[in-house]
């Protein structure tokens, strides 16, 4: 009884070392365009949570600011292997499509053949409406601005990493549970845990394999940039 008090009491003073739970792959590279009045600091917010989320799948996120003014891409889809510098984030304010009586936070959109086009959009209105509605008495309105800056940017920052879900795994489904998980309630998108966003080991896996470098003739190639730097 002693000896095994002492092993336990050793193990729990041992320092945990981080084990990737994947092979390691690239960083996952994302252009961010921010088309509305957002401060930086809530911008930061969205996506470190974005980055928690996938980082403890395994996966690396690489942000990439560009400007200010969001030109549409060309309908370019992502039906092979993952080519970096091609996906973008906006965030502004748009209120998409709502879905039974549901509040779209962010949205992804899929074309003919089922394959996810390389852009993500964030409404950051909608966020705020959501947090209005789900605090009563004009709650928010007395918030500190850093307050509703950490649950803003949490809520998007999930909504975010459900997206990226989506454009990696190539797919519209969803699951029961996890970070694919298609309806949220407002205690899951603005609470401090984020266990409930996590991803399933077989969806690790197979983002796993879309981002692996192709095989040419035994040897691993890195992938070729393109010229061009809804939960």
């Amino acid at each position: 009884m002693i000896a095994a008090g002492l092993t336990v009491a050793a193990l729990l003073a041992a320092p945990l070392t981080s084990r990737p739970l994947v092979p390691e792959t690239p960083p996952i590279v994302v252009n961010v365009a921010i088309a509305a009045a957002l401060s930086p600091s809530l911008v930061t917010r969205i996506l470190d949570e974005a980055t928690a989320i996938w980082r403890a799948a395994g996966f690396t996120l690489l942000w990439q600011h560009g400007a200010a003014s969001v030109v549409p891409y060309a309908r370019v889809t992502e039906t092979g292997p993952y080519v970096p510098t091609t996906l973008r984030v906006v965030i502004g304010n748009q209120a998409g499509v709502s879905r039974e009586e549901s509040t779209p936070l962010g949205w992804i959109t899929f074309d003919g053949s089922g394959s996810p086009e390389p852009e993500i959009y964030l409404s950051h209105a909608n966020a705020r409406s959501l947090l209005v509605r789900s605090t009563p008495h004009g709650g928010v309105e007395r918030m500190p601005p850093v307050e509703q800056e950490t649950l803003l940017g949490r809520a998007l920052g999930r909504a975010l990493a459900h997206e990226l879900g989506h454009y990696l795994l190539a797919s519209k489904a969803h699951t029961p549970g996890g970070l694919m998980g298609a309806r949220r309630t407002t205690t899951e998108l603005f609470w401090n845990d984020r266990a409930r966003f996590a991803l399933a080991g077989d969806q690790r896996a197979a983002v796993a394999q879309r981002l692996a470098p192709p095989m040419v003739m035994g040897r691993v190639e890195p992938a070729e940039a393109t010229p061009r730097d809804q939960l």
